[in-house]
């Protein structure tokens, strides 16, 4: 990220003090802010032209057309919102498979073709956790989020 604003700058747009920030109370923030703000995590997460045109048909089709001029600023401002991925997942199909029996059972069926397809079609939804190495944070995220879905 070559920039950020300061957290003064940040807190001001907020319309909240540092103390706050460090509270469990709630905050209204603006739309265009929080957007904006996502946007700038998304823009620095992994993307892969390839696997974008590959997995998404309709983008694939858009872009040849010349309606989506930059796939990756699309998926930034758009597809990211619209539950794409930009990146193939990180899944290790075996821990992925023990770990959640259901997919491994899906697999076995035929329903979905491996773990990884599964993850991209419903587990990254479903706040499941890809692989051994990204489980502290994906429990970390999972943890904030239902904080705050509670108050």
């Amino acid at each position: 990220m070559e920039y950020l604003p300061n957290i003064d700058l940040l807190l001001q747009a907020l319309r909240i003090n540092r103390e706050r920030l460090n509270s469990k109370s709630k905050i209204a923030i603006d739309a265009k802010l929080l957007r904006f703000l996502l946007q700038t995590m998304v823009a620095d997460s992994p993307f892969s032209e390839e696997f974008y045109l590959e997995t998404y048909p309709d983008i694939a089709e858009a872009y040849a057309a010349g309606q989506i001029p930059d796939l990756k600023r699309h998926y930034v401002e758009l597809g990211f919102f619209e539950g794409r991925m930009g990146a193939p997942a990180p899944v290790d199909e075996a821990y992925y498979t023990s770990l959640y029996k259901d997919v491994a059972a899906a697999v076995q069926r035929g329903d979905v073709k491996s773990g990884a397809e599964h993850y991209q079609r419903s587990g990254a939804s479903e706040g499941r956790i890809p692989n051994a190495q990204l489980k502290a944070l994906v429990e970390s995220w999972a943890a904030v989020l239902r904080d705050e879905a509670r108050v």
